[in-house]
């Protein structure tokens, strides 16, 4: 059965960095070290940012430093208590919040 859940969706540049680290690798980390049961990072193939540069696999205009985003699905409650530590770790990238349908992990 399906219960209203809240998902966490971030997108950055694939060179961001929180502290020395790639911010994707450390966002992984800090949510399996929060307890959250998954969390997925898509590679985009284009995109830009707020500074409108092109990030693309385009031969043509090739870049190393290619759009990520990074998601998480749980309870809004749980989601919510780690929006505002979240935002501040992600200077450069837009943090959205959508409510959303899902199965629990638990049913299975």
């Amino acid at each position: 059965m399906l219960t209203e859940g809240m998902l966490l969706r971030i997108y950055i540049a694939e060179s961001a960095q929180i502290g020395e680290r790639p911010a994707y690798r450390f966002l992984v980390d800090y949510f399996m070290a929060k307890g959250f049961p998954g969390c997925t990072v898509f590679r985009g193939m284009v995109g830009y940012g707020h500074e409108g540069r092109i990030r693309t696999v385009d031969v043509l205009r090739l870049s190393l430093d290619l759009p990520l985003v990074i998601d998480v699905v749980d309870t809004e409650e749980k989601i919510m208590a780690i929006v505002p530590e979240v935002e501040a770790m992600v200077e450069h990238g837009q943090v959205i919040l959508q409510k959303v349908m899902m199965k629990s992990m638990a049913e299975n």
